[in-house]
């Protein structure tokens, strides 16, 4: 069960870090955890309130080091701001839910897996994209309405967000000058 803190354990590494790396032998690095979410930005034509929110996840993110519970929050904050990102980029004259709006991003043209960073084969067909139109609507709905799974990875979730935000605003490109 979780428990109020104590003042002074507030900026020590959750102990349950220690646990989970007893299983996978490895335990973070509150720098180089720092140093992971530095890298993950946004583009710059992506909505400042967009890169706001994109932030707040990073920042818990970079928190849950002190408090491995806040992981499965950052998940839900990753999914929310997806969303949110969709429907700026949609502009739904109706309300479109989270599923409706990642089939709509997919059908544009907006996503696919080749804009994803940890596919190492992107297939041409999209299938891991595909997958996540039932996945993250699945994950967010489990996270907003309970649940007990306690999961610390969460800097994957950042970086897919990243990916998946940056796919929806690229980047544009300079033209060159003759």
């Amino acid at each position: 069960m979780e428990e109020l803190k104590k003042l002074g354990e507030l900026t020590k590494m959750d102990e349950k870090h220690e646990l989970m790396g007893m299983v996978c032998g490895s335990v973070p690095s509150l720098e180089k955890m720092h140093s992971y979410l530095s890298k993950e930005v946004l583009n710059g034509e992506v909505p400042d309130e967009i890169k706001s929110q994109f932030n707040v996840a990073k920042n818990m993110a970079l928190y849950s080091y002190f408090f491995y519970a806040l992981a499965p929050e950052v998940h839900l904050k990753t999914y929310s701001v997806i969303e949110h990102a969709l429907r700026i980029k949609t502009n739904p004259k109706r309300l479109m839910m989270l599923k409706a709006l990642m089939k709509h991003a997919l059908a544009q043209g907006w996503v696919s897996d080749m804009g994803f960073r940890h596919i190492k084969n992107p297939s041409v067909d999209n299938e891991w994209s595909k997958s996540m139109i039932d996945v993250i609507p699945s994950l967010r709905n489990s996270k907003a309405h309970g649940s007990k799974l306690l999961v610390g990875d969460c800097l994957h979730h950042i970086s897919c967000c990243a990916d998946y935000i940056n796919q929806l605003f690229p980047q544009k490109t300079m033209k060159r000058l003759n």
